[in-house]
């Protein structure tokens, strides 16, 4: 069994594009056509660019909530109204800059250029961690790279709807039955890597939790996220950078179809915080409570 990756160069996509028909077009220049069965991933960028989701910094007028969410943060006050439009909820605030300082994130382990670096924490020297349409993103997807200066692009909602659209245009223009997602990069304590946000014809995971291991025995384990895994995959040939490679075709993985999408596997924010509040109850019942509020100290004395 094998697996063909493809990654598509498209032109520069414009507002009003059809990604369906480059997409169309791309593939039977550089791999030979679209074919049944291959699964499609998509950078959630180029989704925003041909639906016009850019927003220019300067027409924005921030309110007094972003002004002073701004100021404690360090972020223009333009930036953060539209993270709070954005947001359907603001959760964490993150000090980056502040690490880099302290050493607890060393620039020269993840930068060429310590110099660029230092400058990009300044710019961004906190990240906000939000819940949109029912998953956590980093500053609620907004992105100024590879944009002009002053004009940043926010994820469309719904993406299953797009990752939809997107595979019954193919089907319709091409007669390939394909599976569609949509890749955003995302910040992990070790780095960034490609998540689904939308998808369409794949099963995100596979369900086989509690199946028999090859000793008779049920597994606890065995729920992988396809499609994340996918777009991790894919991003080995999209790269973060300017490498101007937003689609990749997978060709030759045997999956399971599906109408469901990305949004059917996510919390809502009501599920959050019922699950913080179990593990916390869960954790005292467990160790103790005065286990619980030593290891509470310490932590905060290490600190």
């Amino acid at each position: 069994m094998s697996l063909v990756l493809y990654g598509l160069k498209l032109p520069e996509i414009k507002p009003g594009d059809s990604i369906p028909d480059m997409i169309i077009k791309a593939a039977e220049k550089q791999c030979g056509g679209i074919e049944n069965g291959d699964i499609v991933l998509v950078t959630s960028k180029i989704v925003s660019k041909a639906m016009n989701l850019l927003i220019k910094v300067d027409k924005i007028k921030p309110l007094k909530k972003a002004i002073e969410l701004a100021r404690k943060a360090g972020w223009d006050p333009r930036v953060a109204q539209i993270l709070l439009n954005e947001s359907d909820s603001v959760l964490l605030a993150i000090p980056f800059k502040k690490f880099t300082e302290k050493g607890i994130i060393k620039l020269e382990e993840i930068s060429k250029d310590v110099d660029k670096a230092k400058e990009a924490a300044r710019l961004y020297p906190t990240i906000f961690i939000t819940l949109r349409d029912g998953q956590l993103w980093s500053d609620s997807g907004l992105d100024f790279s590879n944009h002009p200066l002053g004009i940043c692009s926010i994820p469309p909602r719904n993406l299953d709807k797009v990752a939809r659209d997107i595979a019954l245009r193919i089907k319709e223009k091409s007669n390939k039955d394909v599976a569609v997602i949509i890749c955003d990069t995302e910040l992990f304590p070790f780095g960034s890597l490609d998540i689904a946000r939308g998808s369409y014809g794949i099963m995100p995971i596979s369900k086989s939790f509690g199946e028999l291991d090859r000793y008779g025995k049920p597994k606890f384990g065995g729920v992988d996220h396809i499609a994340h895994e996918l777009c991790c995959a894919a991003a080995l040939l999209m790269r973060q950078c300017a490498e101007g490679i937003p689609v990749v075709i997978v060709r030759g993985l045997k999956y399971e179809k599906s109408e469901e999408g990305v949004a059917s596997y996510t919390m809502n924010l009501d599920k959050i915080r019922y699950v913080l509040i179990e593990i916390l109850i869960h954790t005292i019942r467990v160790l103790g409570f005065k286990y619980f509020l030593s290891s509470i100290l310490r932590f905060i004395k290490s600190r």
